[in-house]
């Protein structure tokens, strides 16, 4: 018989062990707390994103240590990285889905609508009466204020062939790309493949809108691309650097040949001529998103696209650019973990990113009372968006 030297099993021994601590059949059963503990609050993104993975893997098993933590430290002190390691895995366990379901109903959770993903992508997979009573928890949803909800929640109803999941309007175009986008990824799937919206996944190729410099249509364009170079597989064409029209052309005809559908090419979608003197942004998975943005002569605009327009008088305007002026704001307000508020304009110049309860008083005054004066324009229901925008990042 081979004798094995006492050096060599020493040595496998110390290179195995990391590696063997982070597959979860080996997993102490007790242990799972210090890798949540770990997946939370590593101040090394490397040894989060393991762990978290770790956690992920280990399903119904890592449920106990992650709910404890929870209750320890507070629901939101579960990083985003967990909650999408646990949506991306494939357990159907009753403690993973009911973890799942508790997050996503959530509203105070950040990362609900991650959570909500991770039920999506599970029902398609579940036995008939499981799969049934998660259409119904989606259905309430459909419409939830955080368009990532909305979109998370329809595409559950989707993957269950529920076809008012595409029955009501949808204003916000990255909700409507999203949406287009993962039904696309997700065909094979889709009960239904009529509920595939491609031309709406092929509009998004062609997005170049901003807002404020932040180039979400750009943003959609790549995802766009990403998945119908995936959809399209072999049939992707050869694209020459350089030529986005001749891109979109090319990726366009592939996809018409191999869907059948009679797809046009986009017109690019660019922003408006008009020049924008600055704006405010609400992102907040809550109470939903918040869009505003004005011109230098007091014309100001709500939405991504076709936006209400409230014209205010010059005399108000001047008054409001004056006490604008005043302001003093840092670059950075308080410590933005999800939530956050975006103050942008250009005379005098500012950026600001403003964390919840962390807006000074005066620029919430200013706020308050740019809601006044549209408000006095005969439109009270933009005026009350902006206020209920406010409410979360105004200091208390």
């Amino acid at each position: 018989m081979t004798r094995v030297k006492p050096l060599r099993i020493l040595l496998f021994v110390a290179i195995a062990s990391p590696l063997l601590a982070f597959l979860p059949g080996l997993q102490d059963p007790d242990g799972w707390d210090k890798d949540v503990e770990r997946a939370c609050t590593s101040q090394r993104y490397g040894l989060r994103l393991a762990a978290a993975r770790k956690v992920a893997a280990g399903g119904a098993a890592a449920v106990p240590a992650i709910r404890a933590f929870a209750q320890k430290n507070g629901v939101n002190a579960v990083p985003a990285a967990l909650v999408d390691a646990i949506a991306d895995q494939a357990t159907l366990e009753a403690a993973v889905l009911e973890l799942l379901r508790e997050w996503a109903d959530n509203g105070d959770f950040y990362w609900r609508a991650s959570a909500m993903r991770g039920l999506a992508l599970r029902a398609p997979k579940l036995p008939p009466a499981a799969a049934a009573e998660l259409g119904k928890f989606f259905v309430p949803h459909y419409d939830s204020a955080s368009w990532l909800m909305r979109v998370h929640a329809q595409l559950g109803g989707a993957l269950l062939g529920d076809h008012n999941a595409q029955q009501i309007p949808e204003p916000d175009p990255r909700a409507r790309y999203k949406e287009a986008i993962l039904l696309l990824q997700h065909e094979k799937d889709l009960p239904d493949k009529r509920m595939l919206q491609l031309s709406l996944v092929i509009h998004a190729l062609a997005d170049e809108r901003t807002f404020q410099g932040d180039p979400w249509g750009q943003r959609f364009a790549a995802e766009a691309n990403k998945a119908l170079k995936a959809w399209l597989g072999d049939q992707y064409p050869e694209i020459p650097g350089g030529d986005t029209e001749g891109s979109v052309r090319a990726i366009v005809a592939a996809a018409k040949q191999k869907s059948g559908q009679n797809l046009n090419v986009p017109e690019p979608r660019k922003d408006p001529a008009t020049p924008f003197a600055g704006g405010i942004e609400i992102l907040s998975c809550k109470n939903g998103d918040l869009f505003v943005q004005w011109t230098a002569a007091g014309e100001v605009h709500f939405g991504l696209e076709d936006c209400a327009v409230v014209r205010l008088p010059a005399e108000a305007w001047t008054a409001l650019t004056s006490e604008r002026a005043q302001l003093s704001l840092g670059a950075n307000l308080g410590v933005i973990v999800c939530d956050a508020m975006r103050l942008s304009w250009l005379e005098p110049k500012l950026h600001a990113k403003v964390a919840p309860a962390s807006l000074p008083a005066a620029a919430a005054n200013w706020l308050q009372h740019l809601a006044s004066e549209i408000e006095k324009t005969g439109q009270p229901g933009l005026a009350a968006v902006l206020r209920t925008g406010l409410e979360q990042f105004a200091a208390p």
